[in-house]
């Protein structure tokens, strides 16, 4: 008997040591965002517009943006940040008034970041090319916006987050774009806070942001973004 338990006892032991080294049939691969190539990106837009929740409008003829992709793969959900956005001013808004819109995107409050929904926010063969769709969103968004309503000066506070999708270019191309728009169900918006003079007494309490940018890497063509 203490012999059979032996030989059993060294049977189990030998089997635990291969579990232990040979790979798990279960474990795979990790899957990861891939941006080809990465480095610093350039954006550029036209118009854009500014709603708030009371349907007043403010939008700027043309936007700019820059900014810088990570090494990759990456994890998600962060793939780029956003370091630089301009809107060109004046802007206008409702009964001719004009306004100016100031990002920040360093200091205090560190720059905008382009986030892809993670997992599911890639769709390989889609988007305006058929080359494949990343839907996401902007984060980290922080902007004031200074001009003049019907009611007299005003200064505002926008920040918060909006719904994103980027569109991967056609091969070799240089027509990727970032459409940024509010999704249907999302429950994304743009907080306006700290208002400051009487002509904000128009001015609403959130606000959503649609704008459709072409999106440049630094050898002038379009990032690609996969996700496997």
């Amino acid at each position: 008997m203490r012999k059979k338990t032996s030989i059993l006892a060294a049977a189990a032991a030998a089997a635990a040591a291969v579990a232990l080294t040979a790979p798990s049939a279960m474990a795979g691969p990790t899957a990861a965002w891939n941006v080809t190539p990465t480095g610093n990106f350039t954006g550029a837009a036209g118009q854009t517009i500014l709603t708030d929740n009371v349907g007043n409008q403010i939008k700027c003829a043309t936007a700019t943006a820059n900014g810088t992709a990570p090494s990759s793969p990456v994890a998600g959900p962060v793939l780029a940040q956003i370091t630089t956005a301009t809107f060109n001013a004046p802007c206008t808004g409702p009964f001719s008034s004009t306004w100016t819109v100031t990002s920040e995107t360093s200091g205090t409050n560190g720059p905008w970041r382009i986030n892809g929904n993670t997992p599911g926010g890639y769709t390989a063969g889609a988007g305006t090319n058929a080359t494949g769709l990343t839907t996401g969103y902007i984060d980290n968004i922080k902007a004031t916006v200074t001009g003049s309503s019907v009611l007299g000066p005003c200064t505002f506070t926008v920040t918060g987050s909006v719904d994103g999708q980027y569109n991967n270019p056609t091969a070799g191309g240089a027509n990727g774009t970032l459409a940024v728009a509010p999704a249907a169900t999302s429950p994304r918006t743009l907080t306006i806070s700290n208002k400051v003079g009487g002509g904000c007494g128009i001015v609403g309490a959130t606000a959503t942001f649609k704008g459709t940018y072409t999106v440049k890497s630094a050898s002038g063509l379009s990032p690609v973004i996969t996700y496997s």
